[in-house]
Formats: structure tokens, sequence, C-alpha cells
């Protein structure tokens, strides 16, 4: 199942994140978690402009990976070693006392291309055989994943 969290996540490498989904990480835990040098305090006070305390910028955005935002790579993993995931979830496989099988993944993953792509490509297939079944709860695939359809 940590395959498929961590692989999940690993989707974020392309992925953009709103303030109020990335608030709490930079105004939380960020600087404990980062590695103390100029790229990882350069980027930093860029999310801190992104996401003031005060003032607003709700709809505001930013990649979730900010060294190569466009490509899907492994990168993504590179910066939670780092200590620079923009989402707490993200940073937590790799820096919480809890995430020891999830850590090794984001230690795998960021040194190895290939794995990444294969356990990647593995896990969609996976997911994309999950069925909703009369044995499940009854379901809908929605066109926003945070409201139900209307």
């Amino acid at each position: 199942m940590n395959y498929l969290i961590t692989n999940h996540s690993g989707s974020h490498t392309i992925g953009m994140a709103r303030f109020q989904n990335f608030q709490s990480r930079i105004y939380g835990d960020y600087e404990s978690t980062s590695v103390k040098n100029p790229i990882s305090d350069n980027q930093f006070n860029n999310l801190k402009s992104i996401c003031p305390l005060t003032g607003g910028g709700d709809n505001n955005i930013t990649a979730m990976d900010y060294m190569t935002p466009y490509l899907f790579d492994n990168s993504f993993y590179q910066l939670l070693l780092k200590g620079e995931g923009v989402l707490n979830s993200d940073q937590e496989m790799y820096s919480s006392v809890f995430g020891i099988e999830t850590r090794e993944l984001v230690k795998k993953y960021a040194a190895d291309l290939l794995a990444f792509f294969k356990q990647f490509s593995d896990s969609m297939v996976k997911m994309g055989n999950i069925t909703n079944s009369e044995s499940f709860v009854t379901g809908e695939v929605r066109k926003n994943c945070r409201f139900v359809n209307t």
C-alpha cells in the first residue's frame, strides 16, 4: 500500500498547489525540515511571498516541484530529501518519525528515476483496475474531488 501512496504523491512532480493547501506547511514546520542552504532559503521566501500570512491570496498557486515543474521526473522526491515538500502530506512521507517505509521509498525514487517510473506505471495499472462493484459502497467520479457532484 505504501507504494501506491508514495507513487500517487509522485504525480505531484507536475502538480500545482493552491495557497490554502500549503499555508500551514510554510508557516508550520517548513523551516525545521528543510536543509539550510541558499536554495532552500530562497524557495522558502518565494513560498512566503506567494502565500502571505495575512492579506489574502487564496487563489495563489505554486508548483509542487519548483526544480522541473513541467517535467515528469523524480525531482519531487529529491526536494523531499531536502525538506522542501510544499504540502505537509508529501513532506511527511520522508520527515515523519512514523514514515519508516515511505522514507526508504522516497530515498529510492530520488536516487533511481527508472525505479520511480516502473513503480508509478505499475501503481497506475493497479489503480486503473479498481472497480466499483456492488460489494463496495457505490460512488461517483467527481468533477472536483472536494465536492459531491450536483
